[in-house]
């Protein structure tokens, strides 16, 4: 498709007549629905949700379940792109069913500090959609106690008066899912925070790994600290764990137990809980830095290992990228951090002037710690 026509598509609207209803204009785009923040896969012969929040090997995993779609032609579509419209991946009939069942009265969630001049039976996109105030104990029990939007309430409580949340239901919360699995890849939270961390501020403009060539001299070390120090003490945890502003927002990190559904978390919601493992040696170089061995990248293939016994991923395609080992690095085991990186981070955990900082981000990351302890049976 022509660059210029794909991009003026995103102005179509689609339109559906539901019985009891009348017309209503499906959206599927939101970034509030865990589809959306999360990346998330669908096989529909296997009737699988698979949901790889990032840092748990979700991009070596893309790379494996094109190769599975290319190598043993299977079906996983990757709900990105075009594919967030259940339109492309749905027949007629079942894209009626899906969306007839999102948008009955009040299974779609819009939440805004106060009722908005748009919101009224003209709407075809909202009209039937239930609206919750910010801060009411009905929005705090079925969303949890605090979300983006009560810290973006707290931060610009004007600019937030014209601004709603568009919360579409995750997808196995509809009947039309009702007989598929649900598979969610979980790693030790904090360890997830960390590993996001580091990813999130290698997005920025002061980005302090820019010193990791000089990281291993007194004056290069100084400089690392002190830039990844002064990153951390003007960024907000809310920001960095919940969202809620506009701009970038910081999705390596995003705590996985808010927003909740109809007061569960993703653990409590999804059918199986998948465990993350990375299991990699290292060897110290003339400098003293720590890289990754050939010998336990060509053995452990990581999670990737889980998908397989799984039989969502098929041994041909770990033989298929094994054949190479300079290969490993741009598919098994994408994105490494780097141990000098995480050092860094293990410092400044112990720094005085971000003692309160780390303080609250770990508040928030024990909320995904105790709701994984709450659902160990599904490991």
């Amino acid at each position: 498709m022509d660059s210029l026509q794909k991009f003026a598509e995103h102005n179509n609207v689609d339109t559906v007549n539901l019985t009891d209803i009348g017309e209503v204009h499906p959206q599927f785009q939101g970034e509030s629905c865990w589809e959306r923040n999360h990346p998330t896969f669908i096989s529909k012969k296997r009737k699988v949700i698979l949901t790889t929040p990032r840092k748990v090997g979700h991009s070596s995993i893309r790379f494996y379940l094109h190769a599975q779609n290319e190598i043993n032609d299977d079906d996983w579509i990757w709900i990105e792109d075009s594919n967030r419209n259940p339109k492309s991946w749905l027949e007629p009939d079942e894209y009626h069913e899906l969306v007839s069942q999102m948008y009955q009265q009040d299974v779609r969630k819009i939440v805004c500090t106060s009722k908005l001049s748009h919101h009224d039976e003209n709407n075809l996109h909202s009209k039937t959609a239930e609206i919750m105030t910010i801060g009411s104990e009905e929005c705090k029990k079925f969303f949890g106690e605090y979300n983006r939007w009560d810290w973006a309430s707290e931060i610009a409580p004007d600019w937030m008066k014209n601004r709603e949340f568009d919360m579409t239901p995750p997808l196995q919360t509809l009947p039309f899912f009702d007989d598929w699995t649900s598979y969610l890849v979980v790693r030790n939270p904090m360890d997830r925070f960390i590993s996001g961390l580091i990813t999130e501020m290698d997005n920025g403009m002061t980005c302090p790994w820019l010193y990791d060539a000089i990281a291993h001299t007194k004056e290069g070390w100084e400089k690392y600290y002190n830039s990844a120090k002064r990153m951390l003490y003007f960024t907000h945890p809310e920001h960095l764990l919940l969202g809620g502003m506009d701009g970038i927002q910081m999705n390596h990190t995003f705590a996985l137990s808010r927003p909740m559904w109809d007061g569960k978390t993703m653990f409590d919601t999804y059918d199986k809980l998948v465990p993350y493992k990375h299991d990699i040696d290292y060897i110290a170089d003339n400098d003293g830095r720590l890289n990754p061995t050939t010998e336990s990248l060509l053995e452990t293939r990581g999670v990737i290992e889980e998908l397989e016994r799984l039989e969502f991923i098929g041994l041909e395609v770990a033989i298929a990228f094994s054949k190479n080992a300079g290969q490993l690095n741009q598919t098994t085991h994408l994105n490494i951090t780097p141990t000098l990186r995480q050092q860094v981070i293990d410092e400044l955990q112990e720094d005085e002037d971000l003692k309160e900082w780390w303080e609250r981000c770990r508040e928030i990351v024990d909320w995904d710690t105790d709701s994984i302890k709450n659902n160990q049976q599904k490991f």
